[in-house]
């Protein structure tokens, strides 16, 4: 939190603190005013009730004749006065009035048996006992406001005066005055809500003026803090001129903050700078770069080390070497190996497992970079290389050499054939004619026949293969031509006992490529993996974005492709079916190049085998918004 804020804050609550003591102080003192109010008039009542009794009393004791001779006498007397005075009642009732806090005013014997009240059905009953008020009177006042507004239930205290002669120590009459906490409720209670408004509203409006206030006062704190602000998020623009009114010690450091905005800009232009050679340099590496700080966290990974080692730097960066490389893994034991011993790696050879992408071996070099500002502690820089890159290049190049000569040679010979193909073709349609209705040779005919249709389709497909091609090239998605493939091998793949599934996370992967050489050279690919299973199984067709690239994987549950011939695959005319024309997959590679893609393929002997074809995106960086079934992993079903 900001000084600024702390700064408020505090003005703020001790306004607001000051204010709430002096409003409980108010209601406090207001409250103990009302009762002690209350509590006099509820005793004037008392004092006066008892002049009338004793008034009354006297009166009519005079009247007597004779006077009676004992206590006992005198006592029955005055209890037959009160409880026989019709008058009495009603004087009770008019003095109670003059007290709101009195519930009930009454005259009883020696017994606590009632001989007058305010209300006349509690006569001839015996008065239970109650607190005494002065008892009441002595606690503290926080314990009789809780009893008094907040206690729902009500409390009754008495004021008891005893009335008899000095000679006697028992009293002849008692006069009680019952004192209610409900009514003394209602009658404070109109006052307290009153102050209670009162103290809340003066309240608010102190916090109000206490906050203003504060603004008044630190703002030119806000005016340093947005100039800081301003500076730590690259806006360098001269600030307004400090007020006369604002205190010399802010304009000072208002100067001195556009000078250090002016000396930050230029080192954070040159560094920018520096960072963005930087990082071009590194991104036009084919090898990919991880670099550790000397905490040996990852600061920073490329992309070509994100696509070889099958990792997404938003995910690790941060984490620690043994995180990123765990020392159980052949690459992080040669991380810690190197660490351990302070060495450098030069070009180690490792296999790294990268899940469903496949086992890469790679060439690993690690190196220490010594630390500026901590000398002693260095930073980390790991770089790796795929170690069949060249490999791979120059399979691919023997291998497009190979089907370019094949191209060539075959071109020639299938027009070769072609022509006496045709001519056998003439002549047996002419035979046949001739031999109509003849069933002796009949089905040899048609033998013939069959034979010659067949070897004029291979002969044309010789010659679409060595023909030039011409590549209609626009925008396509590749997902839903995937779907499509997926969906026209289904009822094959069905009578095969395979079963075709679906998978596609995003729903729209947009590729420069000609659709129907593109949707052929998938045909090759999918047909190849449904006939590899020759028991059945699952044969999944997936679509996917790396980075800038669509790849297109298939995967069967297949025998495997034997390591002997795995260079061969793609060579034309090379079969490993008893039927097969060695021409399919040789197709697919072609149709792959004229794509600027690359086609390549793992397998595993008796575990089947994942065909990858990767594609440029037309666009990597946005995703053009599709309805939302288009995409996701689903079982293919029949187009019926």
């Amino acid at each position: 939190m900001s000084l600024k804020s702390q700064l408020r804050i505090a003005i703020v609550t001790l306004v607001t603190l000051l204010v709430i003591a002096q409003s409980l102080l108010s209601l406090r003192l207001a409250a103990e005013d009302k009762i002690r109010d209350s509590m006099e008039r509820a005793q004037v009542v008392a004092d006066q009730i008892k002049d009338l009794v004793i008034q009354r009393v006297n009166e009519q004791a005079r009247a007597v004749q004779p006077p009676p001779a004992s206590m006992e006498a005198r006592k029955r007397l005055w209890h037959h006065l009160v409880a026989s005075d019709p008058e009495l009642p009603g004087l009770l009732f008019k003095a109670a009035a003059n007290a709101t806090t009195v519930i009930e005013a009454m005259v009883a014997d020696d017994a606590n048996v009632i001989l007058a009240s305010t209300l006349p059905a509690r006569e001839k009953q015996t008065f239970p006992p109650l607190p005494d008020l002065s008892e009441w009177q002595k606690r503290p006042l926080w314990e009789r406001l809780v009893e008094v507004l907040i206690q729902p239930q009500r409390h009754d205290y008495a004021i008891t005066f005893p009335l008899g002669v000095q000679s006697e120590p028992r009293p002849i009459l008692n006069i009680r005055v019952v004192i209610s906490t409900v009514l003394i409720r209602n009658a404070i209670i109109g006052h307290v809500q009153q102050m209670a408004w009162v103290s809340l509203l003066t309240l608010m409006a102190s916090i109000v003026l206490a906050y203003l206030f504060s603004n008044y006062l630190l703002r030119s704190l806000d005016r340093l803090s947005a100039r800081i602000e301003s500076i730590a998020t690259g806006q360098f623009t001269p600030s307004k001129a400090a007020s006369a009114k604002e205190a010399k010690e802010f304009a000072d450091m208002q100067s001195k903050l556009d000078v250090l905005s002016q000396q930050f800009r230029g080192a954070q232009e040159d560094t920018m700078q520096l960072r963005s050679n930087i990082e071009r340099m590194i991104e036009a590496l084919e090898e990919g770069t991880l670099l550790f700080d000397p905490d040996q966290k990852l600061v920073r990974a490329s992309k070509a080390a994100e696509q070889l080692l099958g990792i997404r730097h938003a995910q690790v960066a941060g984490r620690t070497l043994n995180e990123v490389f765990p020392p159980s893994t052949p690459l992080g034991a040669i991380l810690r190996d190197a660490v351990q011993k302070d060495q450098g790696v030069r070009d180690a050879a490792v296999t790294v497992e990268r899940g469903e992408a496949g086992p890469l071996r790679l060439l690993v070099n690690v190196e220490s970079l010594e630390s500026f500002p901590e000398p002693g502690r260095d930073s980390l820089l790991v770089t790796v290389r795929n170690a069949e890159t060249r490999h791979q290049i120059r399979s691919q190049l023997d291998i497009s050499t190979r089907l370019a000569a094949i191209s060539r040679l075959t071109g020639g010979v299938a027009h070769e054939i072609k022509n006496p193909l045709n001519a056998m073709a003439l002549h047996l349609e002419i035979l046949k004619s001739k031999l109509d209705g003849d069933e002796r040779v009949g089905k040899e005919v048609e033998v013939i026949g069959g034979e010659i249709a067949r070897l004029d389709r291979v002969v044309k497909t010789f010659l679409d293969f060595t023909r030039p091609v011409e590549v209609k090239l626009r925008d396509l998605n590749l997902v839903e031509l995937a779907r499509q493939v997926a969906a026209l091998v289904w009822p094959e793949a069905e009578r095969s006992h395979v079963s075709i599934e679906f998978d596609a996370p995003s729903p729209r992967v947009v590729v420069r490529a000609d659709p129907d050489l593109l949707k052929q050279a998938l045909l090759n690919v999918v047909n190849n993996g449904i006939e590899a299973m020759k028991s059945g199984g699952r044969l999944v067709v997936a679509v996917n974005r790396e980075e800038d690239e669509a790849v297109v994987t298939v995967t069967d549950q297949g025998g495997g492709v034997p390591e002997s011939v795995r260079d061969k695959i793609f060579n034309l005319y090379f079969t490993t079916k008893q039927k097969g024309s060695g021409i399919g997959l040789a197709m697919t590679f072609r149709i792959i190049q004229l794509h600027n893609a690359t086609i390549d393929f793992a397998s595993r002997v008796g575990d089947g085998t994942t065909f990858r074809m990767r594609f440029p995106l037309v666009d990597a960086s946005s995703e053009p918004a599709t309805p939302a079934h288009a995409g996701g992993a689903s079982a293919v079903e029949s187009p019926r």
